[in-house]
This record gives C-alpha cells, structure tokens and sequence, in this order.
C-alpha cells in the first residue's frame, strides 16, 4: 500500500449508524459502544481505516489522539489524550477513551460532559503522516459519565429541592390523619396526648396513631377513641405502661380505655398499679367492632386485690392474635389476677370474641403452666357474661374460668 496515498475510513456507530462526508472524499463512521457507569471513565470506542480504495490499512501499532470539543468546529476542547500503540487487524481498531495519555481536561469524567453537546475529533498517524477527521457528535451514551455525579452530590448541589428535603431528610411529609408518636421526631412523645388532640373522628373521618418503638409511660388514661386505629412497632417494640389503679374496676385504674369501633394492634399494654385494682385494658359498652389484636397485655403490679389485663365492661369488644397475663394482686382465695375479667352491670348478656389468644392468671408470666399456690389466679372471671371462644388458651392458678 501506497502509505503516502491512504485515506482512512474510520466506522463507528453512536447508537446508530451514521456516514460523514470529509474533505478529499474520505469518510468516517463513529461507534462509541459503552461508558462505564463507575471508576475508571472509560468509553468503548472501535473503528475501521482503510485507503481510499477500501483497502485497510496494514496490520500494526500506530499513534492516535482524539479529542472532545464544544462545537463541530472552533469551540473549546474541554479533553484530549494520545495512545501511542493502537493495534489495527485488518483495518480494524479498538480503544478505550480516557486510558491513554491525557493532556487536556484531565481524567475524562461527568464534567468533559457537563455541556449539552460534545464532539469528537480523532487523528491517526501513519507513515506519510497524521490524519486528522471532521467531529462527530456525541450521542447519550458517554453523557451517562454526568449521572455518577449524582453519588455524591450533596443536597446544596440541588435545584428544585422540595422544602421538607432541603436537609437531606424527608421531614416535610405529612399524610392526612396519620399521627406519629416517638421517642423523639414524632408529633408527640405521650400516647394519651396524641388520642386527646384527636376531636373529630367518625366512621368518615378515620385515624391512625402510629407508636413508633420505645417504652412509654404513661399518668394520663390513654383513651382509644371510636374510628381511631392505635398501631404500634409489635409487642416486642412498643410498649405503653402506667401504674394507674384505683378502688374500683374502672378506666380509673386502667392503662387503655377502648371505644367502640376503636382498634389497638402490635403492641404491648401494661399496667403496674399496686393499688386495689390495676388493668391493663378496658372496655365498656362496645360492640366487636372494637379490636384488640396482636397485643400482649400485662397487670403485673405488686400488691392489690384485683389484676385484670383485660376488664371488659358490658363490652363485646374482639380480641384475637393476642396474649392476656395477670399476676402480683395478693389475697388467698381473695384476691384476682385474672387474663380477662367480663361484668354484666346495665342489663343485656354481653358476649365477647375472644380468638387465637392466651388467657393466663397466676404467678407466672404467660407461663402455660399456670398451676401455682397463690389462690389468685384465673384465665378468665365472667360475671353474667358469655364471651365467644375460639382456638385460645385458659389457664388459671386458682382456676381456669370462675
């Protein structure tokens, strides 16, 4: 081959196939394959060179640079490195753009493609000489090198950043009638507080009260109010307690005062009350529209005459999925520690729901060996009542139901 007369025909395809016209009528087609997403920068690129003849270019190393410029002419060259030993089989070459020597706008990266449009400029040396080829643009691909930027770019690199992200952190969202009670970074950090500052709730005008984990003490009565849902983390991670207790069987000496068509869930209620009575759970005059599921309840204060994890008042009230305990009251065959306790007062023949749950009174906790020498214990104590049982365990101390 006439070294002096070559022409190169250098392929290559940006998605797609393109054919450029050059001076001298040679031509040049441009493949930018890939770009890789992480470290190094580096952009597949592959060509053809052949004379003007379509004879390719003899089998060897030659020296190639290639450039990156603002325009497909003048403009600002914004990278450029030279490789000094491509091979080329057969007219054939491959080469990795930002592997080379780098001279300008060092290494390639996301800022070479800061711009809207990019071009590319390539030249080859041969024995008679370097040959320089017309720009080609740059299609979406090496463009992707920008995205990694988005890594690590901080949040004041941002525009059109929502208000509630401004500090990385998601702290504007707001749903409607949802109330979060934590720790801290809640809307409250008291259960009773978050049920009192709800007024309006209806079977139109529902509301979840989220409890996020931690252990929440208690003095006020937490009252769960009709068409309200209290959703704790589960029994293991959210825990309500008081030591509420009173002379009387009543939400006076209760830790959580169920209403009708109220709901409480995934969450343990304890209450710790050494006086007369302690309750964990209470309800009166409900329907089993009110749910207790999936909660752990515990009257476990030391002392006391009367532990009722559950004290059901003329109440129907549903509990299923949960475990009931009661211990500590003292009196043989006197006092009661009872896993759920239901009272006929106004009239009617309330009859609870009572599924896939434990009943357990005695010495010890949710032990289903519930036999001890106390006297006290019953897993259930039923006054002019006829709670509906299904698929439970009922263990008392002293005796199973009374």
């Amino acid at each position: 081959m006439n070294k002096r007369a070559v022409s190169i025909i250098l392929l290559a395809i940006v998605f797609c196939l393109g054919v450029f016209a050059l001076k001298g009528g040679r031509q040049l087609l441009a493949e930018v394959a890939d770009v890789s997403s992480g470290a190094p920068s580096l952009i597949s690129y592959q060509g053809y060179l052949a004379d003007s003849g379509g004879t390719p270019l003899s089998n060897g190393n030659y020296a190639m640079s290639f450039a990156i410029y603002t325009a497909s002419s003048g403009g600002t060259k914004v990278w450029e490195e030279s490789q000094s030993s491509v091979a080329v089989g057969g007219g054939y070459f491959s080469v990795l753009l930002g592997s080379g020597s780098c001279t300008t706008g060092c290494p390639l990266g996301a800022s070479t493609f800061s711009g809207t449009t990019r071009y590319l400029q390539t030249s080859v040396t041969t024995g008679s000489g370097t040959t320089t080829f017309p720009r080609q643009q740059l299609a979406a691909v090496p463009f992707a090198l920008q995205a990694t930027e988005a890594q690590t770019m901080a949040w004041s690199g941002l525009t059109s950043v929502p208000s509630g992200f401004a500090d990385g952190t998601d702290d504007g969202a707001t749903y409607q009638h949802v109330v979060t009670v934590a720790k801290s970074g809640g809307d409250f950090t008291s259960v009773a507080s978050a049920m009192n500052s709800i007024t309006d709730s209806s079977s139109t005008n529902r509301y979840l009260v989220r409890v996020m984990p931690g252990v929440y003490t208690e003095t006020s009565l937490v009252t769960v109010k009709s068409y309200v849902h209290v959703q704790g983390a589960g029994p293991n991670a959210t825990v309500i307690t008081s030591s509420r207790s009173s002379s009387t069987p009543s939400n006076a000496s209760a830790t959580v005062d169920l209403l009708d068509n109220g709901r409480i869930s995934n969450i343990t209620v304890r209450n710790t009350g050494a006086g007369t009575y302690g309750i964990a759970l209470y309800s009166a005059e409900t329907s089993r529209d009110a749910v207790v599921d999936n909660v752990e309840a515990e009257a476990i204060g030391a002392g006391g005459t009367g532990h009722y994890a559950a004290y059901w008042n003329d109440a129907e009230a549903t509990i299923r999925n949960s475990s009931l305990f009661a211990g500590g009251a003292v009196g043989f065959g006197t006092a009661v520690n009872a896993g759920f306790g239901s009272v006929n007062i106004s009239g009617g023949f309330p009859q609870a729901l009572i599924e896939n749950s434990k009943l357990i009174g005695g010495s010890n906790n949710f032990a289903e060996n519930c036999n001890d020498p106390t006297g006290t214990g019953f897993g259930m104590q039923l006054s002019n009542s006829s709670p509906q049982v299904r698929y439970t365990y009922i263990c008392g101390g002293h005796r199973g139901i009374a």
